[in-house]
């Protein structure tokens, strides 16, 4: 007996249409939702910066302006959020002053918590004056004579007594960052004499001797910061400074450190 094969099913296409606009719909989702965390991220971020301009600012001394930019870096910014600590918070101003005395300044600070009561992992600021500013940070000791600026160098005039006579010279020195302190070594005299031809070179290289000035800056500076770097050049003074474990709320700026130890 013959007859017709049985009809076999046919796969309905719809289906998979189905399948395919679902995962499509799926993805799209995704995306939005990922585009309004973006846009909320980047919104709460600015208004985090600009809460902690304001906080900032507030609390700067009395002789000190400066107006100031605050960016939290280190990826997405709610997950530092829910976290307690933000990687990279860096605090910049080109206008600031101290006593009427400009400077730059760039603060970097890594491992910010979000409590107040913890502190900062570690933070370095690099600032930058002219000689004004050097003179403020490197005050010298008895006439407190009055910095230049060089290439790489700094120098200031003194006086000695010779034979009777005050004989004056111009010192030439290079910098060095020691911590709480800066060494001036000696590369050049200059002597400022009216005794003609007397050679006195000599005698001033011998009362300095081979050892360099050291300046102690940690009375010009709030407690807890050292100094990592100083470098010269003939328009501006550039210092690096950096602290370990300071609190959250930043050092106490009306503080100084101590130069008893010197």
């Amino acid at each position: 007996m013959t007859g017709l094969p049985e009809a076999q099913p046919v796969l309905r296409r719809s289906s998979g249409r189905r399948a395919a606009l679902v995962i499509v719909i799926v993805v799209v989702v995704i995306a939005v939702i990922g585009l309004v965390l973006w846009l909320a991220d980047g919104l709460i971020r600015g208004m985090a910066q600009d809460g902690v301009e304001d906080a900032l600012e507030s609390k700067l001394p009395g002789n000190v302006t400066a107006d100031l930019e605050v960016t939290i870096d280190g990826g997405l910014f709610l997950p530092q959020l829910i976290a307690g600590t933000f990687d990279n918070v860096t605090v910049t101003s080109d206008d600031a002053e101290v006593d009427g005395i400009p400077f730059d300044i760039i603060v970097t600070a890594h491992g910010v918590p979000l409590d107040e009561n913890d502190t900062i992992d570690e933070t370095t600021a690099v600032v930058t004056g002219g000689e004004d500013a050097a003179n403020a940070l490197l005050v010298l000791g008895g006439a407190d004579p009055h910095l230049s600026l060089g290439d790489g160098t700094l120098s200031y005039n003194q006086s000695a007594s010779f034979l009777g006579f005050t004989i004056g010279y111009a010192l030439v020195t290079e910098p060095q960052a020691q911590g709480d302190s800066v060494s001036l070594a000696p590369v050049d005299v200059t002597v400022l004499t009216d005794l003609g031809n007397l050679d006195v070179t000599s005698f001033v290289s011998n009362l300095l001797g081979e050892e360099p000035v050291t300046v102690c800056v940690a009375s010009s500076l709030p407690e807890g910061i050292s100094v990592d770097g100083i470098d010269v050049s003939p328009e501006t003074l550039t210092v690096t400074l950096s602290a370990t474990d300071m609190p959250r709320n930043g050092p106490d700026l009306s503080s100084r450190g101590s130069c008893d130890a010197q």
